[in-house]
């Protein structure tokens, strides 16, 4: 993966916008196999169609007839080659809405990853460059990186309240100097709709000696608890909306951000985020898929971020796309299977400093710092030195002024006479 960014301007009011386009080349040599590989799995229109079914009540016998013709050119389980599932394929039954319903469909294209990547590069992000003060006079430097605005809008209106809406934090690949332990980092993931928080796990030293704060995903940013309720789903139909839906520990789903390409009927994708392996979801969630192994050090999303600069210098986002399968009385296919949340692939992006940057954080950064600190200490130590001399000259000058001097007189002895005594003995 090469991401760039493109579009770079920047503004008199302290702010730079851009847009980022992501390339990506197969590696042959780092594959298990060849991306014409083949494999079997859940067919996902076929399965967003039914969950656009159920979800808003269409009748039975409707969803009956709907459900007969779908499984007449399609079925649930799809055969497809690893390159098709992830960069698109012509799917059967867009093709024929396309060719009947042009004015519904106009493209038969499906890939949930490419749909991702494609449009991440149309959207424009406008961040703060922390220089300078703002209107409060504050320093702006504790913004640097922040995202004002996303697609020209402070915030996003696809989620059930405000909070889950903000846009917090910066694109993830830097932070403002002087980082702090206690501090939450936030930043905003564009290709999932929403703004997500690490937390401080430990201090260690990268690969190329630089000290480092790791921030990890917490189990609580996709928990199911109260702070989390704006995830939710909530689903509008006629004049009434329904009760708030939410999902397991672990587990938020893309419907509001995801949606069928190239139709105006705007038909979401039943697509569930999660960490991979289904790692801190709820254990029901984990038993109903077998071979899965969760593991902290393999699954866990994280950044270490140098402290003093701000600079990430390790990054890496894991995520779990699945997609939400049903059961339906009314569909043959789907009237015995059992409902779950079907891992559909998991991504692994990861980004680091190289050596030739490292040795140039060392030269300019780390050396300058660490002779500052050992001008601290001799400076200290001189400082030190000078106040013990002051202190022992004024004790000693004390000393002196106050010593009281002695003197000696030698006096000879005498000898008591009377009238009586002889002159001469």
């Amino acid at each position: 993966e090469q991401r760039t960014k493109e579009d770079i301007r920047f503004y008199p009011n302290g702010t730079i916008s851009y847009r980022e386009s992501r390339n990506y080349t197969f590696d042959r040599s780092k594959s298990i196999a060849d991306e014409t590989f083949s494999i079997n799995t859940i067919n996902v229109v076929y399965m967003t169609l039914i969950n656009y079914l159920q979800t808003y009540n269409v009748p039975d016998l409707f969803r009956q007839i709907i459900g007969t013709i779908l499984t007449i050119v399609e079925k649930p389980i799809m055969q497809r080659t690893i390159k098709e599932y992830l960069w698109g394929y012509e799917d059967p039954i867009l093709s024929i809405l396309k060719n009947r319903l042009p004015q519904l469909v106009m493209n038969d294209q499906i890939s949930v990853f490419a749909s991702v990547v494609n449009e991440a590069q149309y959207e424009t992000i406008l961040i703060n460059n922390g220089i300078g003060y703002d209107n409060n006079h504050n320093e702006r430097i504790n913004n640097l990186g922040k995202i004002e605005r996303f697609n020209f809008s402070t915030s996003l209106s696809i989620w059930s309240n405000k909070y889950a809406n903000m846009i917090n934090g910066t694109d993830s690949t830097l932070w403002h100097p002087d980082a702090k332990k206690d501090e939450t980092i936030y930043t905003f993931m564009n290709d999932i709709c929403r703004s997500v928080y690490l937390k401080y796990n430990q201090t260690h030293k990268n690969l190329f000696d630089i000290n480092t704060y790791q921030y990890i995903v917490s189990n609580d940013t996709f928990a199911n608890i109260s702070d989390n309720e704006g995830f939710c789903l909530n689903y509008t139909m006629g004049n009434q909306t329904q009760k708030l839906k939410c999902l397991p520990n672990g587990l938020f789903s893309l419907t509001p951000c995801l949606h069928l390409s190239g139709s105006s009927l705007s038909i979401p994708l039943p697509i569930i985020a999660s960490n991979p392996h289904f790692l801190a979801t709820d254990r029901s969630v984990q038993d109903a898929v077998d071979g899965l192994i969760p593991d902290e050090m393999l699954h866990r999303s994280y950044m270490d971020i140098e402290p003093t600069t701000g600079i990430v210098m390790n990054g890496t986002r894991r995520m779990q796309f699945n997609i939400n399968v049903v059961n339906d009385s009314k569909i043959g296919p789907l009237s015995h299977i059992h409902p779950l949340v079907y891992p559909m692939f998991w991504v692994n992006e990861h980004g680091e400093i190289d050596k030739p940057n490292a040795d140039m954080f060392h030269k300019k950064v780390s050396v300058p710092l660490t002779v500052l600190m050992i001008l601290k200490y001799i400076f200290l130590a001189i400082g030190i030195l000078l106040f013990i001399t002051v202190i022992s000259l004024l004790v000693y000058s004390r000393y002196k002024n106050n010593q009281t001097d002695v003197v000696i007189v030698a006096v000879e002895p005498t000898t008591t006479t009377d009238e009586t005594t002889p002159l001469l003995a």
